[in-house]
């Protein structure tokens, strides 16, 4: 080093390469998808086929090979503004994304009404740009289908070994 820019230039380079953490394999990359949707179902029964229910779920999916290593890739809530009845809360348990398809499931562990406590959850759909289309949530074994919109944040996760 000729000079003591070049000494400094080059330490603060060092200093900067030592602040950035090394990419390990103990790095995990994620997508968090942020829906928010409405659906609905005419052919239920009563009083399930006047349920119009609006929901949002935020979801953590894993990229690449590496599956997921939170206990919950996430949580949602629907409910329906007349029906008070049809508000619940649900544990999401799995959640992928392939290609455009994603597929989210999990567990009502809250509700207003205590039947659908325990009901499997199943929310489904095609990612077109910020819609979600052809979205199906499944509750038990009732089928609701409508449209959603979603926002895609990318993060990165650092896991301890």
């Amino acid at each position: 080093m000729n000079n003591r820019r070049e000494f400094l230039a080059a330490g603060a380079g060092l200093a900067a390469l030592s602040a950035v953490p090394e990419a390990t394999a103990s790095e995990q990359k994620a997508e968090v998808i942020y829906l928010h949707g409405m659906v609905w179902s005419q052919q239920l029964p009563a009083p399930m086929n006047d349920w119009l229910l609006q929901f949002d779920a935020k979801v953590q999916i894993p990229l690449g090979m590496t599956p997921a290593t939170t206990a919950s890739p996430g949580f949602a809530t629907f409910g329906d503004t007349i029906h008070t009845g049809a508000g619940a809360h649900v544990q999401l348990q799995s959640a992928i994304l392939n290609g455009d398809h994603l597929i989210v499931t999990g567990a009502i562990n809250e509700a207003n009404n205590a039947s659908l406590v325990g009901q499997l959850v199943r929310i489904e759909g095609k990612i077109e740009g910020t819609a979600v289309e052809n979205l199906t949530i499944t509750v038990g074994a009732s089928q609701f289908a409508g449209s959603g919109l979603l926002h895609i944040a990318i993060i990165a996760i650092l896991i301890g070994l």
